[in-house]
């Protein structure tokens, strides 16, 4: 061999080898096309119904705290006026029986004291009677002639007639007395007693109330806390939190969350896409219907900043949705029509700038790139390929030889 021929010979088996490595294949290949480029703003949230009722704690006076007893399963039809969930009322029934208890003894009370007063009354009556009947006996004495009657006896008589209308004006004035005391503590015992009975019968009426009928027809749907949890059989609930809602299923509206960086670009209108986590072929469009005025934290657990978004359903269909559903998807800010466009995998960033392998002849060329808008998928193509170009997802050079 000539000298310097191994060393050709290397270079070729070099090239031989790059070459093989940048072979188009057809599976990797993809064609560029013209089509319309929609840019937008991710978003992420959950259904909840248009048609809503929430059902919360009846609202006792001086009842702050409920616990759950009973509760309807999610997802139940409901008809007016079945139950649908229940307090725990047994501090309630404590109450009553003590109230009871209480309302037995006053009437008890109040009977005897009625009866002791009535017997009270017919004593009073005789002792008038009795000074009465020993008034007209003195008055007799005092009523006769005077020659009839010795002096000093005389004196005597009219000293007993006296004695006499003063014992008849005790006897009356004690009777007064008496009836003014009974009728007085009567009075009180009757108020009490009332009281006892009136408050037996606001706390049965209570009771009742920790019960609570469906207010319409519809289906059962817990909301959501905060936390992302549920109520459940045990939970103690606010006396002005919803513990479940009663919904009307056939129009939805999305309640969406978009990042705070991002909501400049978001405005009223705008069109919406949606994919529902539990639905992942179902695709629904929509429109931006309102946009919060407050940002707030996105969770407990994550305090990046969120603005809240609502979304109007345009074409619900007969999907089968529940409110609560989590979707995620975008919202549309700006779409160029027909432009050329290249998978975002179809481009390779190097030292040079971004560049697409496009297939020629059975071989792949390395094409540099102009680029325009993007999106996370699809990025505009400015300059170095045509429509109809095919290039290649996988970058040749890392390709396996």
């Amino acid at each position: 061999m000539r000298p310097g021929a191994g060393v050709i010979v290397a270079a070729l088996l070099v090239a031989l080898q790059v070459g093989c490595g940048k072979r188009a294949v057809d599976g990797e290949l993809v064609e560029i096309k013209r089509a319309d480029l929609v840019i937008g703003v991710e978003v992420s949230g959950e259904l909840a119904a248009v048609d809503s009722t929430d059902v919360m704690p009846p609202g006792l006076p001086e009842v702050w705290n409920y616990k759950i007893a009973n509760l309807a399963d999610e997802g139940t039809e409901l008809a007016v006026g079945a139950p649908v969930v229940a307090f725990d009322a047994s501090e309630l029934e404590r109450e009553l029986d003590s109230m009871r208890n209480e309302l037995e003894a006053a009437a008890k009370k109040l009977d005897k004291r009625k009866a002791d007063a009535a017997l009270a009354r017919r004593d009073e009556a005789l002792r008038i009677a009795e000074a009465e009947a020993n008034l007209r006996k003195a008055s007799l004495k005092t009523g006769a002639p005077a020659e009839q009657t010795a002096a000093i006896e005389l004196k005597l008589t009219e000293i007993d007639h006296r004695l006499s209308e003063m014992a008849l004006e005790r006897a009356r004035n004690r009777a007064a007395q008496m009836q003014r005391s009974d009728a007085a503590e009567l009075a009180s015992l009757t108020e009490h007693h009332a009281y006892t009975r009136g408050r037996a019968a606001a706390i049965e009426q209570n009771i009742a109330r920790m019960s609570i009928a469906a207010p319409r027809a519809g289906t059962v749907v817990f909301p959501t806390s905060w936390r992302g949890e549920k109520r459940k059989v045990g939970d103690s609930v606010w006396r002005m939190q919803a513990v479940l809602q009663i919904v009307a299923l056939d129009k939805m509206v999305g309640e969406g969350e978009v990042d705070e960086v991002d909501v400049a670009r978001v405005v009223e209108g705008q069109p919406v896409s949606l994919r529902l986590d539990a639905l992942p072929d179902v695709q629904l469009h929509g429109r931006v219907k309102e946009i919060a005025r407050t940002v707030r934290g996105r969770s407990a657990a994550d305090p990046s900043k969120v603005v809240e978004i609502d979304v109007t359903l345009t074409d619900q269909g007969a999907h089968p949705l529940r409110p609560g559903m989590r979707f995620r998807g975008e919202v549309e800010t700006l779409r160029l029509p027909g432009v050329l466009v290249i998978p975002a995998a179809a481009v390779f960033v190097t030292a040079d700038g971004p560049v697409a392998y496009r297939r020629s002849g059975g071989d792949l060329e390395r094409v540099r790139l102009t680029l325009g808008r993007r999106n996370p998928h699809t990025i505009e193509v400015v300059s170095g390929l045509a429509a109809g170009d095919r290039v290649s997802r996988v970058d040749p050079s890392r390709r396996p030889r």
